[in-house]
């Protein structure tokens, strides 16, 4: 199987000042996208979690060292990402409370996963992921003015710093995978198993919302997908949607997108010491 991963990983550790003051909905020009922000710190912690830790139990029978070290940087990258999300999870507790028992649900619910399903299966979920992550953070790295523009620059530039990472490490998770368990046709037959679990979490997210949060304080059901890319032409969602489908073919090179300016400006911008905590000002 090819490894895709051609450079190192670089593990950041940035200061994201997260305050209590930062709304519950924190881009008011788009409350869809702010409530689906929301429910991804609620999904992430448990999510990340359950990825590093099949990652790292396998990391033994990673044959290729490469594979391996990369592996290592990944689980270190997405420790980093569940780290920020508590610390935002923090602030959404302190508008309702009662979220932070939400985020104990996920992560048990992916805990339940972990001790039911084979290791080939967490594989195979991490891999199937992460690939549709290569181009959603694209998709939303290119279109962050009508995500983010107007709301608040610490959610703003986590969030962004979040789908950078995304992009850079979209081959890790397929590298482990291809190594370890090397079946296409298991990935694919799995998919179902893993959009099932998918939907299983946004439903206790969702019923999370509808227990904790009162619904005046709700501007907007969270998830409306039409609404949150408001502003974003049909015709570029549509590729998005081809290119989502396009990483379960056997071919698949998550290398072929194309990585966003911007994010070439973001990597070089961080190298040079710019605060990042910070960087994007909507």
């Amino acid at each position: 199987m090819t490894r895709h991963q051609a450079t190192p990983l670089t593990v950041r550790q940035i200061d994201f000042r997260f305050s209590e003051s930062i709304p519950f909905q924190s881009n008011p020009h788009n409350p869809h996208w702010s409530n689906f922000v929301n429910f991804i710190t609620l999904i992430a912690p448990g999510f990340e979690r359950y990825f590093i830790k099949a990652i790292r139990q396998v990391m033994p029978h990673i044959k290729d060292p490469a594979v391996r070290a990369d592996a290592e940087l990944f689980c270190q990258q997405e420790a980093q990402h569940s780290r920020q999300h508590l610390a935002h999870m923090k602030v959404l507790s302190a508008h309702y409370p009662g979220l932070d028992e939400v985020r104990r649900e996920v992560t048990a619910s992916y805990e339940r996963l972990f001790e039911r399903e084979s290791m080939d299966f967490h594989l195979s979920y991490a891999a199937s992921v992460e690939l549709c992550f290569g181009p959603l953070a694209s998709f939303l790295v290119t279109h962050r003015d009508a995500l983010f523009k107007g709301g608040d620059p610490t959610i703003a530039s986590f969030m962004l710093w979040h789908l950078v990472e995304e992009f850079e490490h979209r081959n890790s998770a397929i590298d482990v995978y291809n190594d370890v368990v090397g079946s296409h046709w298991y990935r694919v037959k799995s998919a179902i198993g893993v959009a099932t679990h998918l939907a299983e979490i946004a439903h206790i997210v969702r019923d999370g919302f509808d227990r904790h949060v009162p619904a005046g304080s709700l501007a907007v059901p969270p998830g409306d997908v039409e609404k949150m890319f408001n502003g974003i032409p049909v015709w570029n969602q549509l590729c998005l949607a081809g290119n989502l489908f396009c990483t379960l073919l056997p071919y698949h090179n998550p290398n072929g997108i194309q990585q966003p300016d911007w994010v070439t400006q973001w990597f070089a911008d961080e190298a040079s010491g710019k605060d990042m905590a910070t960087y994007y000002s909507p």
